[in-house]
């Protein structure tokens, strides 16, 4: 996948939402190597459920968002031939699909049906508002089945025109169908057959033919693009009457879409007619389709590939939108929507209400800024010092620059009584009414490094000073240095972020909140669940939000759970990421110079990036965010067969492995979506899944189960809309229990009689009775412990199943936390298991998880107990210390990474990560499993391959 940017920042105000022009949309391309099976994408649509479907000369393509799933010619699908030319929906979730030799079919759901062939290659297919279809021919015209008749063996359907080509249909609100035709628009009618509209003067050749919002026909034509209504033929614009237009639509706000065949797509709205094409990021300049999906995102069909414009929770200005330049070092909000940027092209001034930005001053590369209490701004400057923009002109302040320690100004800082702070890469300076008052750096004060990269005050009047050595702060004349080696040893405070009683630093380390009521520092960072290190600015949008920028994008963390990890009442902090994908002209958002990011009064927030001003306005990302996600269940398989789940809610008997995979159809961040699962008959509580859309279980007893799934984007409420599916695991002929209780009853009876029939030998039988009934009994007992023992072994590695590891750490924590002993957790998962599968098949999958699990069955000696945990995870049980633990376990990865697989694949090897948690400090056994959960989610974060504890338990080396 692709992406460009075309940007407007009048996206930054609510009020500009609604206007569609064309530069204000976030484009991505999708082609055959993104996973499309062929790059001429002929038609587009979008069913009930929720899915986009792609059709193209090698089929049908499925998206959910992230991928593609491919639909061809074979018995599943029924097509005559896999090159589909047409797709249409209908109100119960159909796709009909036609193309290629007159195949024609209909999938609802996971079924798909024939449909009567068509004489010829399909063009198009329209269902009508009485569930019949109309078919658009190549060289036949167009061809009308009823809803009845589409239900018999050997129809005979209506026939219109079937001499000329037919290429596009449309049904008009007063259900009127129209066709396109080599020779002009026809009106088709059951009782009046066809009846043509066109004037050919004005054109002949028709190749599309829709419906506006407000009924009148739209028509794309070699001569341009017509709208007709009560009888009467207007071109929509006269730009386009020397285009031929293969395809006009008008979206849900108004804007109306032209296809060419050369010139790429054209988007008139108010008036303005603009074109995309190939140079602006369209595939192919060959228009093939057009389809607006439920979300407001236009999807175009090319020659080349396909196209979605869409509303990204980003946009960026660059140079194209007129900044002096687009490496922004710093961003600064003024009132009346307006925003100065400081890029190392120039200074410019940016409207915010209209996304226009002009250039101030192009001689100057500005490093940071500032308001001026005397009106206009300060602007410190890479080698000109300190400057002064005022009355539209940048000018010197006399007699300032030569009190700074240096010409490169990286922050400013100007106080209610004048006072004027000037940080410089060699020192920080203190002026009073232009001349020096006092300079600080490492040399002549504790200043931590005279590096000074960012200035802030708060309400007690403390300034507070960033360096690239730490942090002070000077009060009252006097300068205080705060000690953050305990902070991960943190060095650089980029920015600061102010609020009543607290000062929040930007460092390289993470995050860190400083307490004016006792001094007290707290780290927000990696070891607390942040991925990176470094941060530069903090700001705090209105709904309670903290945004962080960074050499890799921006993050979005909540307030309050910050002050929590800070306080010590949580141990992760949830995050929000964004980058590239979701608007940003580039990931890199720049630092070392303040402020590198800033809020508006509508609430807008702006960062400085390595190219242009990056804007976002919560309230749109709450829009984005509170839209419906539709669930569907993509797979649903027993012991690796997949089982259609509409048709089928039987397991069975001997089922051993159950997997579901499901999506949620969200299109604007579908990388962002979360998910929880839970089989109501063997789970209590809801299990949560991060992004993954697999679950998987094994070894279920026989009964009726209820697998669910809900769905939320980061910080949203779980989805009201809950999948559901229903099954039933029947039970092997031992486990069913009418035959238990015959097999009971029989054997009652036949020791009754052996007993009755032994009494009158009982003198000298006695001896052979006892041995009969001990025989007997030993047998009994013996197939119990056989029943036993399955229900608790794994049948692929022959280990112990999730049952029985549950069963046995209970006991063990109980045991152990009465002695003492100390005990470790641990949960070890295949890394990239699903490519194993994918790419090797799911029979080599299963070679991978046999064979760890021998290897983990000869490391007994050293374990209290191995188990199946279900999938490609295994739980270990150690009796050791924390420090003990670790070495084993990190031991184990090494051995598992060197496995001898070549008798299974010559190019395969496999790694592990692991989570470990201790029994002392889980408040129970569940939790104990919980931590090392984390832990292990830990350890995927960090790269896999590697061990990671639970916070309590991490080790100091």
């Amino acid at each position: 996948m692709c992406s460009w940017l075309f940007v407007s920042l009048g996206l930054m105000t609510p009020s500009h939402a609604d206007d569609n022009q064309l530069s204000d949309y976030f484009i991505e391309t999708w082609t055959s190597a993104s996973g499309l099976p062929h790059n001429s994408i002929n038609a587009i649509e979008q069913t009930t459920d929720g899915y986009l479907w792609f059709a193209t000369w090698e089929g049908i393509a499925r998206y959910n968002g992230l991928e593609f799933v491919l639909f061809d010619r074979g018995p599943k699908t029924q097509m005559q031939d896999s090159g589909t030319r047409a797709l249409a929906v209908g109100p119960k979730n159909e796709l009909y699909a036609g193309g290629a030799r007159g195949s024609v079919v209909m999938r609802q759901g996971f079924s798909w049906h024939a449909l009567p062939t068509a004489p010829s290659l399909v063009n198009d297919i329209l269902r009508d508002s009485d569930g019949g279809l109309w078919l658009a021919i190549e060289g036949m015209g167009v061809v009308h089945y009823t809803a009845e008749q589409l239900q018999m063996p050997t129809p005979q359907p209506t026939q219109f025109i079937e001499t000329i080509s037919s290429y596009r249909l449309a049904l008009a609100p007063n259900k009127h169908i129209y066709a396109a035709t080599e020779k002009g628009v026809y009106l088709l009618s059951a009782q009046q057959g066809a009846t043509p509209i066109s004037h050919h003067n004005l054109f002949e050749k028709v190749f599309y033919v829709s419906t506006a919002n407000d009924g009148a026909l739209l028509v794309g034509s070699e001569h341009g693009a017509w709208r007709y209504q009560q009888q009467r033929w207007t071109p929509l614009d006269g730009a386009l009457l020397n285009q031929a237009v293969t395809l006009v639509e008008q979206d849900s706000q108004g804007a109306y879409w032209f296809g060419t065949l050369s010139r790429g797509v054209a988007h008139l709205s108010d008036g303005e007619l603009d074109f995309l094409d190939n140079h602006r990021g369209l595939p192919n300049n060959r228009i093939l389709s057009w389809f607006e999906d439920s979300e407001g995102s236009i999807w175009i069909g090319t020659n080349g590939g396909v196209m979605r414009l869409r509303y990204a929770p980003f946009v960026t200005l660059t140079e194209d939108q007129g900044l002096a330049g687009n490496y922004v070092r710093t961003v600064l909000a003024g009132k009346n929507h307006q925003v100065w940027a400081g890029a190392s092209e120039g200074l410019s001034q940016i409207d915010t209400q209209y996304g226009r930005a002009r250039t101030l001053a192009d001689n100057v590369s500005v490093l940071s800024l500032a308001h001026r209490r005397q009106g206009g701004l300060w602007v410190g400057t890479y080698q000109q010092g300190l400057q002064i923009w005022q009355n539209g002109t940048l000018h010197t302040p006399r007699g300032i620059n030569g009190h700074l320690p240096d010409d490169e100004v990286r922050a400013i800082l100007e106080m209610p009584d004048n006072t004027l702070w000037v940080g410089t890469p060699r020192g920080l300076a203190k002026l009073n009414q232009g001349n020096l008052a006092q300079l600080y750096d490492s040399q002549n004060s504790d200043m931590p490094g005279s590096y000074v990269m960012a200035l802030a005050s708060d309400e007690q009047g403390k300034v507070w000073v960033g360096t690239g050595r730490g942090v002070s702060y000077i009060e009252g004349g006097r300068l205080h240095t705060l000690d953050l080696s305990n902070q991960e040893r943190a060095q650089y405070v980029f920015g600061f972020y102010i609020e009543p009683g607290f000062v929040w630093m930007a460092t390289d380390r993470g995050v860190i909140r400083y307490s004016q009521t006792d001094g007290s520092l707290a780290l927000v960072g990696r070891p607390q669940g942040l991925p990176i290190d470094k941060f530069f600015q903090i700001i705090k949008d209105d709904s309670n939000n903290f945004w962080l920028s960074s050499n890799r994008g921006i993050w979005r963390i909540n307030h309050q759970q910050a002050h929590q990890v800070a306080d010590g009442t949580r141990q992760r902090i949830d995050f929000e990421h964004y980058d590239q994908s979701d608007g940003m002209a580039n990931n890199q958002a720049n630092g070392g110079s303040s402020p590198a990011a800033t809020i508006t009064p509508d609430g807008s927030l702006l960062f400085a990036t390595a190219k242009g001003v990056a804007s976002v306005s919560p309230e749109r990302i709450a829009r984005l965010l509170s839209r419906p996600l539709p669930i569907v269940m993509q797979q649903v398989q027993f012991d690796g067969k997949d089982i259609n789940p509409e048709a089928n809610d039987i397991a069975p008997a001997g089922t051993n492995r159950v997997l579901f995979s499901y999506a949620a159809l969200g299109y604007s961040m579908p990388e962002q979506i979360q998910y929880r699962t839970q089989l109501e008959g063997f789970e209590l509580d809801w299990a949560y899944r991060h992004e993954s859309h697999d679950a998987e279980y094994t070894n279920l007893s026989p009964g009726i189960y209820t697998f669910k799934v809900s769905a939320r984007y980061p910080y949203g409420e779980w989805s009201d809309d809950v999948l559901r599916y229903q099954f039933t695991l029947e039970p092997s002929l031992w486990q069913r229990s009418d035959i238990r209780a015959l097999g009971f009853f029989l054997f009652v009876s036949a020791a009754y009689g052996i007993f009755l029939w032994r009494i009158q030998r009982l003198q000298q039988k006695q001896l052979h009775l006892e041995a009969l009934v001990k025989e007997k009994t030993q047998a009994l007992q013996a197939q119990a412990d056989d029943f036993e023992r399955l229900s608790k072994e794994d049948p692929l590695t022959g280990l112990a199943n999730r049952r029985a590891f549950d069963e046995y750490w209970h006991h063990a924590f109980d045991q152990a936390r009465e002695s003492g002993e100390p005990l470790q957790v641990a949960i070890l998962d295949i890394d990239h298991f699903k490519r194993i599968n994918d790419h090797y098949s799911h029979l080599v999958g299963d070679l991978i998880i046999q064979r760890v699990g021998a290897f983990l069955n000869q490391e007994q000696k050293y374990l209290r107990h191995v188990a199946r945990w279900g999938g490609e995870e295994f739980t270990l049980l150690f009796a050791g210390s924390v420090a003990d633990g670790f070495s084993y376990f990190d031991h184990l990865r090494r051995q598992i990474a060197a496995l001898d697989l070549s008798d299974i694949d010559a190019t395969l090897s496999i790694t592990v990560s692991i989570g470990m948690a201790g029994n002392q400090q889980a408040s129970d056994y569940i939790d104990g499993l919980k931590r090392a959960d984390q832990a292990l989610y830990k350890a995927k974060r960090d790269g896999r391959n590697c061990v990671r504890q639970s916070k309590s338990e991490a080790i100091a080396w």
